[in-house]
């Protein structure tokens, strides 16, 4: 039986969050809390998996107690179990530590795919993937577009360029998805209801092992010098005239944008 095991975070919804004025980190404690939203699509890609090939999917969280929330959505969604990695000792823990961490909580469960979003809305470094991929000694797979499973091997179809590229590699291995991956099922009522009674194991430094220095603060060789929040906005034109003076003024914004160079 396939063990798969998803990783999934608790992030501040970063469009609702507010900056700490002395630190410039984001005040997590005031923004609320959601999934992050690479990381329902790889639940979904989990339970995809799941429904064709069969198996076990385990959701894994790293941070404090209340990140068992994003557990019982994921749970709510249709995965099997959940283990939240929780410990002081872990607090502060960069991409690298939390990769860390994570890779050996993923060894105490078993596993022969592990799914990862691409990145987290709260710090965009699309590190955890390959990192996870070095710990683990497995290979990464990104832009997935179509997976097939035989035995002990998994075929799968990525998207490379403007083209398709067709991959095979034994199993375990890693993939790291976004949006362009799938859609997002919609959880039913009685299954949100059962996961807020569900049980969720919980785990530390002391099962995962390792030293205090190689988690939080002292295990974190990135410093965060600087986190500033910004909003992208929109406008419209409405371009008049006939078709060959609509064709001139779109070529006109396109150049004094910089986007055509001729």
């Amino acid at each position: 039986m396939l063990s798969l095991v998803v990783c999934v975070k608790q992030v501040p919804d970063t469009q609702r969050a507010t900056l700490d004025a002395f630190t410039g980190s984001i005040d997590r404690a005031a923004a609320p809390a959601i999934m992050n939203p690479d990381d329902a699509h790889a639940v979904e890609m989990a339970l995809s998996i799941r429904d064709e090939y069969g198996g076990r999917i385990t959701a894994l969280s790293m941070g404090p107690p209340q990140s068992a929330d994003v557990l019982r959505d994921a749970l709510a969604l249709g995965v099997d179990g959940c283990v939240l990695l929780s410990d002081p000792r872990l607090a502060g823990s960069d991409s690298l530590a939390t990769s860390r961490a994570l890779s050996r909580a993923i060894r105490l469960i078993g596993f022969d795919i592990v799914v990862t979003g691409c990145e987290a809305i709260d710090g965009n470094t699309g590190h955890v993937g390959y990192q996870l991929s070095e710990f683990l000694g497995a290979p990464l797979l990104t832009q997935i577009h179509r997976i097939q499973i035989e035995g002990r091997h998994l075929s799968a179809e990525r998207i490379y360029g403007h083209e398709y590229q067709r991959i095979r590699t034994p199993l375990p291995v890693i993939l790291a998805v976004n949006a362009a991956a799938n859609q997002v099922r919609i959880p039913r009522l009685a299954d949100i209801a059962a996961a807020a009674e569900a049980p969720i194991t919980v785990i530390g430094v002391n099962e995962i092992g390792g030293s205090d220095d190689e988690y939080g603060l002292a295990g974190s060789p990135t410093k965060v010098l600087k986190t500033e929040l910004f909003t992208h906005s929109r406008q419209g034109e409405i371009i008049e005239g006939g078709i060959h003076e609509k064709v001139e003024r779109i070529v006109q914004i396109l150049r004094a944008r910089n986007i055509l160079r001729y």
